[in-house]
């Protein structure tokens, strides 16, 4: 049986379902599509709905299988969706599931050798809200401490998850900085979340607002650098909204900046909610750089031209 909460799409998709039967007999992952591109649409998550199929779930082969298909919806569907809105949707709906079937199944059903164990990972990585990251990180250390797939997936634990991070927040690789490590991981456990699904639930919610700002003025861009010595194609940009606010839109998405100190030739900004304490110095001649929580240099931008 697959468990993907579809009674809420018919209820307002009724004139799929001709189609849909048609579809369901040439290529289930094209109707899965379909269905979810519909469903994910909304705005809001059923967590309730969730909970109580979750909650039906009876048996150890139940719980494995409906983990299983978590990592279906993953690698069939997410990773294949363009659409920002919709990836978003069924990114957060798998942390929130994640989230249900620990809460009420503990571990039962779960290997973290196989699919279950992987798409713990992944729901982080695949994930591209920074919020969303900070809210899940408890269920990664919760894995962390089970041991398994995450280990070793991507590199010693915790490089992978780590990277993910600050790739999210701020387009920076920490690939060859493991003695960064420790630090940034304690960073991310004196971060307090009082209700995982809540906080995620939120950030779709939040991620949702912002789109409804309009673009009014691009300040200045840059070329993309996730390493100090290599510059990357494609380009960042600062830019003011139509709410007035300044933020930093990147890989199709804006970021809230919070300005922290004004100085004579320069301006100091951090990323709304980061978690490492690291700040952009903006120079009044469009000047950009990334500084650590010491004020240690990691990246000098090249303007755009």
């Amino acid at each position: 049986m697959l468990y993907i909460s579809y009674i809420w799409v018919y209820k307002e998709h009724m004139y799929l379902i001709p189609l849909l039967a048609f579809i369901m007999k040439k290529n289930i992952t094209v109707l899965l599509i379909l269905l979810l591109s519909a469903s994910f649409s909304f705005s809001q998550i059923p967590i309730e709905e969730y909970r109580a199929e979750i909650e039906k779930l009876e048996t150890e082969t139940q719980i494995n299988e409906y983990w299983n298909n978590l990592h279906k919806i993953d690698q069939e569907i997410l990773v294949r969706t363009t659409n920002l809105k919709i990836a978003d949707s069924i990114s957060i709906s798998n942390m929130i599931k994640t989230s249900l079937i620990f809460d009420i199944h503990g571990t039962k059903g779960y290997n973290p050798n196989g699919f279950s164990g992987f798409l713990t990972i992944i729901n982080l990585s695949h994930n591209y809200i920074g919020q969303c990251q900070l809210a899940y990180w408890p269920i990664i250390e919760k894995c962390a401490e089970i041991g398994g797939t995450i280990d070793s997936f991507g590199g010693k634990y915790p490089a992978y998850e780590l990277e993910s991070v600050s790739s999210t927040f701020y387009n920076y690789s920490l690939f060859n900085q493991e003695i960064k490590y420790p630090k940034l991981i304690e960073k991310l456990r004196k971060i307090k979340t009082q209700n995982i699904i809540d906080e995620l639930s939120k950030s779709l919610e939040y991620q949702n607002k912002l789109r409804e700002l309009n673009e009014v003025k691009v300040l200045h861009s840059w070329s993309k650098q996730r390493f100090e010595n290599r510059i990357d194609e494609g380009k960042f940009s600062f830019v003011k909204m139509s709410n007035n606010g300044i933020y930093i839109k990147i890989y199709r998405r804006i970021k809230k900046l919070e300005l922290m100190k004004t100085n004579l030739k320069s301006k100091v900004y951090r990323i709304e909610n980061e978690p490492f304490g690291w700040k952009y110095v903006y120079g009044n001649d469009g000047s950009l750089i990334l500084i650590d929580d010491e004020e240690n240099e990691l990246i000098k931008y090249t303007l755009a031209k």
